[in-house]
Formats: C-alpha cells, structure tokens, sequence
C-alpha cells in the first residue's frame, strides 16, 4: 500500500490529497523541496532537493525524513517522531530555521528549511508537510570571507586590533572565572621610522609582513592569538599561559626576529632589526580590568625600549 502510495504521489496527479497539481508544482518550484507525510516519510521530492540530499529521487522517495537531518537537530527530530506517534496532533509547522542536512555520502550541508501543514491535508492519517529548503553554503562561505577580512589585518594576515580586543575581553572573563593564568605580550620593532625614511614604506611594508608571519608561527596553541596592535606594534594573547612561559616564548620571538634579514634593506652589509617587549600575566586578580591588564604591558614595553631597546621587560 505505501508502495502504491508513494508511486501516486510521484505521478501527475494527486487524487489521494485533492490536488493533482501538487508534484508538478514542487517540481516546478526552482529550490529544493519535498513533502513528507506525518509519519516522516519522504513522498514527493523534486530534483534540487533529492541533488542536495546526493541522491535519485526514486531512491528517496519513502524514505524518513529523520535520515537526513542531523543528530545536532534534536528539537526538530523529537517533533518528527512525536508527529509519527500521533498523526497530524503534532504542529510540525515552523518559519525557517538553519539546520544541518545529511547527505547520502554523510556530508553535512547547512540549509534553512521551513515546514507547512498543507491545508488539503485533512485526513489525520495522511497529513502531509511541506518543506521548502535553502542551501547556506555560498551563504557560509561568503560570510566566512567576509568575517576573515573584518577581523583580519591586511597586511600581515595577523588579527586586527578590534579582533584582538573581542577576544581579550573573552579571555580575560574566562581566565578570571576559572582562576587560570592569562598573558600578553607587547612588541614594538626598535627604530621602525629609520626603516620607512630610508628604504621607503614598501620595503617597510615587506618587514612588517616577515615580522609578523615570524610571530603566528611562535604561537604555542591554537588558543592563542597574535594580533597587529599598532603601526609597528604586535600583540600576542596566550591563555593558560604563566608568567614564566610567557617570558621564554618572548625570548624566542626576539631571537627569531633578529635572525631574520631582509633584502629590502640591503646596503652592502647584512642589516637586522630588533624589538622591545613587554610581558606581563593575569593571575588570581593580580590587575582589575583589561584597562589596567593592557597598561601595565604598555609600561613594561616602554620600559626596555627606555633602557637602551632589544630586551624584554616581564613582571
């Protein structure tokens, strides 16, 4: 009988529903969409949606809707089920929502999916539900570069200074509620204005690119974050990271840096830059804010450039 059904739905008419329009409709419709029945079972899918889900229409066709939703959809399947348990009881109607679609080769796909009681569908056996779907992936993906530029420096590829702010703030909340140690990092490039005044900001420009890749590479985890804070400024944050670590992470940056060299500034002779750096750790409410938090690394930054440059002052 659900074969004989399905095979109907599947036809140019619709007797069984009242409308024999209704699957030349959902194939006409240009987005992927399907009707399942209240018991969850697919009963007419045009070709986008059954290319979304990965698979022939015919092989969909009677299938459950559960299949391809995913397990991180609770609220959405319990409903289903409920729906299956006691016909069209269960109110499966809702505006839409994004959701992760399972593919047939187990892919996930994020979609926006809305459903709707169809009105003709009076018969409490036979509910039917339609389901219009909206793929997010050119969506995800867009929102992704766009989310990359607007927190990413771009000339160094490192966060900006509003991103590192953002997580900061994160940070600091957390490192406080959970007692765990938080420290930052300050570094400035030592006589950075001789570099732009005599080889110019372009050559300037490729420094501060090295430089910069020279610190994301440093990084001990993927928690930390390396941040542009200012014109020739970097900013590392490091959570969970001691003061003593801190300070030997610092070391190793600055002996990196002044290995590096850069043809940009070849006159003859092998030139090298150096840095100053501040280090400073948030431990059992050592400072009161952020504020404080970024002024004492200031201080520290300051002070061993005051003391004669290329050293690091930590507290």
């Amino acid at each position: 009988m659900a074969n004989n059904k399905r095979e109907v739905l599947n036809s140019d008419t619709f007797p069984i529903y009242g409308d024999e329009n209704l699957p030349r409709m959902v194939n006409f419709i240009n987005e992927p969409v399907l009707v399942f029945s209240s018991r969850g079972h697919i009963e007419i899918i045009n070709n986008h949606g059954a290319t979304l889900l990965g698979a022939q229409r015919e092989e969909l066709l009677g299938e459950s809707i559960l299949k391809f939703i995913s397990d991180t959809c609770l609220t959405l399947k319990k409903k289903i089920v409920s729906s299956a348990n006691y016909g069209c009881m269960v109110d499966l109607s809702s505006s839409p929502q994004e959701i992760s679609l399972v593919r047939k080769d187990g892919s996930c796909v994020a979609v926006d999916l809305s459903i709707s009681l169809l009105e003709n569908s009076t018969d409490n056996s036979d509910a039917l539900y339609l389901c219009i779907i909206h793929d997010l992936t050119a969506h995800k993906a867009e929102f992704s570069v766009l989310k990359e530029k607007a927190t990413t420096d771009q000339l160094t590829g490192l966060a900006n200074r509003h991103h590192f702010a953002e997580t900061l703030d994160q940070h600091w909340t957390f490192a406080n509620r959970e007692s765990t140690p938080l420290s930052l990092i300050l570094i400035d490039i030592d006589h950075f204005k001789q570099v732009n005044d005599t080889f110019g900001h372009l050559a300037g420009d490729k420094c501060l690119k090295r430089i910069g890749e020279t610190i994301k590479l440093s990084l001990p985890h993927r928690d930390a974050l390396a941040a542009r804070y200012g014109g020739e400024e970097f900013a590392l944050i490091l959570p969970h990271c001691n003061c003593h670590t801190a300070h030997l992470l610092a070391m190793r940056i600055k002996r990196h840096v002044t290995q590096l060299t850069f043809k940009e500034l070849s006159t003859g002779s092998a030139p090298f830059l150096t840095v100053s750096v501040g280090v400073v750790t948030q431990l059992n409410q050592r400072f009161k804010n952020v504020a404080s938090f970024l002024d004492a690394a200031d201080t520290l930054l300051y002070r061993a450039k005051s003391q004669g440059r290329n050293q690091i002052c930590f507290e």
